[in-house]
């Protein structure tokens, strides 16, 4: 969970684009405009909230997925058309972002098949990491690389790495200095929950948790495609509330990966392996509730550590707000960018390599062609679509 609040600070301040890029994200902006403080505040406070709301509905929710109702039963024998649908909306809510069809533009068929070529691209790359034998292909290696394989989970490393972090680093390094945005409004204060954005932040968690290759980003456009990434930045407030809304979502659906552990014996993240590893042998099939003490532990210590992250996030924003020029500085990009290649490398060789020169194309491309990079999600959801058509 403390993860959860300290990336907000990297994710903000760390390899901002230029504006003219078209996926500069809210927090990005934000940054940008000189109010990094005011988006990792949004962060901690939406992660805080969905983590309370979680914890507050994940036994219910246990019980509808689970014994007694086995929902995910009836959900899993679907799985294929709803990762069908899902790709469908990420695809078509990139040309129409409100999912409103009243006016036909070129621009928005051409953004939708760019979309779509983006997800199959990513799709195709995902499928053979993941999929096929690459991971023990008979290439050279580096010295250090003792084994003729490396694990095929690790090559998820370089791949998102090439997504989603070299890229940045790389469009950062051309970016003015700060502040080079403003915004059509001004900060207009915090608003009240709505029951609108309670309602996305819990649905959005329970995908997270519950279903394979779902991400807090892709589950924000799914259950809100009003709320795009690239889209909510006429004024101070939407970026805000686009950035609360995905930290929610991000810790709701650490909560109900919790639930999905137990009830379904199935690790959505890579910190729940990690859990059950030392839980392994305590499951009892068919018989969650028989663990719920346990439950409520790993529970509780998330709260703990979601206050007192959220304690040291307020106390570290003064620091936060002197400190952020040299967060932005090229100097640190680089540093990053350099961290990040060499321990892909360091772990995944020569064939690590090939998948991230090969992801890190495909992250660049995203924002030339003007779509997000959301849409290499498809790297996830298109292999998961071929194991579950597979298995009918």
């Amino acid at each position: 969970m403390a993860h959860i609040f300290s990336e907000s600070v990297v994710s903000t301040y760390v390899g901002i684009p230029d504006e003219d890029v078209v996926s500069v994200l809210p927090a990005h902006r934000l940054a940008k405009a000189g109010l990094g403080t005011l988006a990792v505040r949004s962060s901690a406070e939406g992660a805080l909230a969905g983590v309370l709301y979680g914890v507050a509905l994940v036994f219910p929710v246990c019980a509808l997925m689970g014994t007694p109702l086995l929902a995910y039963d009836a959900i899993s024998k679907l799985m294929p058309f709803v990762v069908s649908i899902f790709i469908l909306l990420l695809v078509v809510s990139e040309g129409y972002p409100s999912l409103r069809f009243r006016h036909h533009v070129k621009g928005h068929i051409l953004r939708m098949v760019s979309a779509f070529a983006m997800v199959l691209a990513s799709g195709l790359l995902g499928t053979v990491a993941l999929l096929t034998n690459y991971y023990a292909a008979p290439l050279p290696d580096f010295p250090w690389i003792s084994n003729e394989f490396v694990p095929r989970s690790s090559l998820l490393l370089p791949m998102f790495a090439g997504f989603f972090g070299v890229p940045s680093l790389l469009l950062s390094m051309g970016s003015r200095p700060l502040p080079g945005i403003t915004f059509a409004r001004a900060y207009d204060g915090a608003r009240p929950l709505s029951a609108r954005e309670a309602l996305t932040m819990l649905l959005g968690g329970i995908m997270v948790g519950w279903l394979p290759g779902m991400t807090s980003g892709s589950a924000t456009t799914a259950c809100s495609p009003s709320m795009t990434e690239a889209r909510v930045v006429e004024d101070v407030s939407s970026a805000s509330r686009f950035v609360w809304l995905y930290s929610a979502i991000s810790a709701s659906g650490a909560v109900m990966s919790v639930g999905a552990l137990f009830v379904i014996q199935r690790a959505r993240s890579g910190s729940m392996d990690a859990v059950s590893l030392f839980v392994g042998g305590t499951f009892v099939e068919g018989a969650w509730f028989q663990s719920v003490p346990l439950m409520s532990a790993i529970l509780l210590s998330m709260v703990v550590s979601s206050l007192l992250s959220r304690w040291a996030i307020h106390r570290f924003l003064p620091v936060l707000s002197r400190s952020s020029k040299v967060l932005c500085s090229r100097a640190l990009a680089v540093s990053s960018l350099v961290f990040v290649t060499g321990l892909c490398l360091s772990i995944t060789g020569v064939r690590g390599a090939l998948v991230m020169a090969c992801s890190a194309s495909l992250g660049m491309l995203t924002p030339i062609v003007g779509i997000r990079r959301i849409q290499l999600m498809g790297s996830l959801l298109v292999p998961i679509w071929i194991l579950f058509v597979t298995m009918i």
